[in-house]
């Protein structure tokens, strides 16, 4: 056995050392071509913008975060560009009431009255995100007035994955406002709503916030983690240790990185669904062992890391790559008859996202 990880870690570090030969720093190029005037088109027709499906605030808060987090890599009249794009995007999904609309259509018709709660949670994190960065504090204004806007609509949140982004967005909030005391409310008020979700749910052999695992897992102890260690709570960090450690035996049973895939999700009593793994889950999982690293858990992070990153490499259950070279661009998942070779915007995102977080374990010889 030890002779066998053994060969997998080399097969494993051979293939990253390779990649970040070719890849040495982020290229954008393919989300330019995602990104018009209004935002990022939501889905693609293999490597082209798929225009039946519009836009999502989902993603153009995906893309914000991301442009964010790659400030320090881009060139300043290039980020402010694309920051611009996606920030006008949120400010225009956003209703007077403080509420979000979350699909439009391609001829900027919104599709609905009013968006889902996950996709205001994510919103509140890029938002927080941007607010906590002094480089960027040129569109803090606009930023802070979106957020203090959809204040108000916080405490109705009640998807768990809705609430874990918003304990995210909070957090980052507090790092540049930390004597708002609304928001340190609302941020206890949201940990002790997951709290209360993952004891319902919880029992002997399950340690999780619902009865179904389903998709962006890793989220919901990370944003817990985040919490714990922002208020030095450890009831909070118990919860979150407890169903971090019971996640990473899922997701790293097979001996690698193998999400649970959308086609059935994994259900208490049920058995793991294999196929329609998607990179959303890689990206999630990389940003939660960076944050264990923090704590003695016994689960070796760097490692994860370079496991969850190298499923995008091929080291997955079919073996095949889901990063294409040619455009520079990342396929949409794994499915029962492989990889799903549309690009769209999520999976791409979530790729860059899940670079800029690798980057800093990569330490070859």
């Amino acid at each position: 056995m030890m002779e066998k990880n053994h060969v997998e870690r080399t097969s494993m570090t051979k293939t990253l050392k390779g990649f970040f030969e070719r890849v040495p720093r982020v290229d954008f190029s393919y989300i330019e071509i995602l990104t018009k005037p209004t935002g990022i088109i939501q889905h693609a027709k293999f490597n082209i913008p798929d225009y039946h499906h519009g836009y999502c605030l989902d993603d153009n808060c995906r893309a914000l975060l991301l442009f964010c987090k790659a400030f320090n890599h881009l060139e300043p009249k290039y980020r402010n560009k694309y920051i611009s794009i996606y920030l006008s995007f949120i400010h225009y999904a956003q209703k007077s009431d403080g509420t979000f609309r979350n699909f439009m259509s391609f001829d900027h018709a919104f599709l609905e009255r009013i968006g889902s709660e996950d996709s205001f949670g994510r919103t509140i994190w890029a938002l927080g995100y941007l607010l906590s960065r002094e480089e960027i504090a040129n569109f803090h204004a606009i930023a802070k007035e979106i957020f203090d806007r959809a204040y108000p609509h916080m405490e109705n949140c009640e998807s768990v994955r809705a609430v874990a982004y918003q304990i995210l967005g909070l957090i980052h909030y507090l790092e540049k406002f930390p004597e708002d005391e609304k928001i340190q409310k609302q941020l206890q008020s949201s940990c002790q709503f997951l709290m209360n979700e993952y004891h319902a749910a919880q029992d002997e052999n399950w340690n999780w916030y619902e009865e179904v695992i389903s998709y962006d897992n890793a989220i919901l102890p990370l944003s817990l983690l985040r919490a714990s260690r922002f208020f030095g709570n450890k009831e909070l960090e118990k919860v979150a240790l407890h169903s971090s450690c019971y996640l990473d035996q899922v997701i790293f049973q097979k001996g690698y990185f193998a999400s649970i895939g959308n086609t059935d999700w994994l259900k208490k009593d049920g058995s793991l669904s294999d196929y329609g793994q998607q990179p959303i889950e890689v990206s999630s999982t990389i940003m939660l062992y960076d944050e264990l690293n923090h704590y003695e858990t016994g689960i070796n992070c760097p490692e994860r890391v370079l496991q969850a990153f190298s499923w995008f490499l091929g080291i997955n259950m079919t073996g095949e790559a889901l990063f294409d070279y040619q455009n520079m661009a990342c396929f949409d998942g794994l499915e029962e008859y492989g990889v799903n070779k549309n690009q769209g915007a999520e999976s791409n995102l979530s790729f860059w996202l899940s670079y800029l977080d690798t980057i800093n374990y990569i330490h070859f010889k």
